[in-house]
């Protein structure tokens, strides 16, 4: 029993890694809830517990699926362990994706939000999969066009289902999805270079194998650009509350590092690991400041 109460719990770290806004953090879940009129808690609630449970799914789709190559990285897991756990992984995952369509289901406001979902749902599960799909055709992750259409299709559809547990889709919404789809691609051009051995070895053509890393901070940098020119005209049109401005605060620090990486020539080392951190931080800052100032001051 014991044993078994272990491999929970390392399945559960797993379905939180990497972390990210949307889980185990809830920040996107605030950030539409901010964004929207709705002001039920209850609402809120729901939304957490979809993006909990579909993002958990996810990634331990993701997990027990990349066995191979993490095994090749050097990495070490329970689904990499033992066969036995990754077919509870397996089980789980699918759960998760089933129980987050139901909670849709059953408290979504826009019902064209079960189509955007069942999208989402469709590339999540072809991006990783080796056991259906991935036994005939190279899964999405391991070619980096597929990479990039993935991303592209269930970053705003995604963003669009969580609203629909606020309220109606409209113009507000589809704005919301179009500043986060930048905001949430320029970390993706950055999140394999860690990998790049392990994919290499693997014969993978992700991202990082493909390109170099300065061109992928430069890209990664440009779609930042992209995010902030966006909150930017969205919200001086009126198409988003103008309390979205508060986001825009840490602009400057993107300029603080868009400078220190043009000075080192756009190479990633020790020299701009702080630029690094600030990017990085002044980000999660900047979602920050959009919720809370448009709970605190929206009347």
């Amino acid at each position: 029993m014991t044993r078994f109460i272990n491999i929970l719990i390392e399945i559960f770290k797993l379905s939180a890694t990497p972390p990210s806004i949307v889980y185990p953090v809830p920040l996107l879940a605030l950030l539409l809830f901010s964004l929207s009129d709705c002001r039920n808690f209850f609402c809120l609630l729901l939304a957490i517990l979809f993006t909990f449970a579909s993002q958990a799914g996810i990634n331990l789709w993701n997990h027990v699926n990349d066995v191979e190559e993490d095994t090749l990285a050097g990495k070490r897991n329970v689904f990499i362990e033992s066969p036995e756990v990754r077919k509870l992984g397996y089980v789980i995952s699918v759960l998760l994706y089933f129980s987050s369509f139901v909670l849709l289901y059953m408290f979504t406001k826009e019902r064209i939000s079960l189509l955007f979902f069942l999208l989402v749902c469709a590339v999540t599960w072809i991006y990783s999969d080796r056991v259906f799909f991935g036994r005939f055709f190279r899964r999405w992750k391991e070619y980096y066009l597929t990479e990039i259409v993935t991303y592209l299709i269930s970053v705003p559809l995604y963003t669009l289902t969580v609203w629909s547990f606020f309220d109606r889709i409209g113009l507000r919404a589809i704005a919301t999805a179009a500043f986060m789809t930048p905001f949430a691609l320029s970390g993706t051009f950055l999140k394999d270079i860690k990998d790049t051995s392990g994919d290499e070895m693997a014969g993978l053509k992700t991202l990082a194998v493909v390109f170099s890393p300065s061109t992928l901070l430069r890209i990664s940098i440009t779609l930042l650009w992209m995010y902030y020119l966006e909150i930017l005209v969205f919200s001086i049109t009126g198409i988003l509350p103008v309390y979205t401005l508060f986001g825009f605060l840490t602009f400057p620090a993107l300029v603080y590092s868009t400078l220190r990486f043009m000075r080192n020539e756009w190479l990633i080392s020790f020299d701009v690991v702080g630029a690094v951190k600030v990017m990085v931080y002044s980000n999660l800052l900047s979602l920050s400041l959009i919720v809370a100032g448009c709970l605190v001051l929206r009347p």
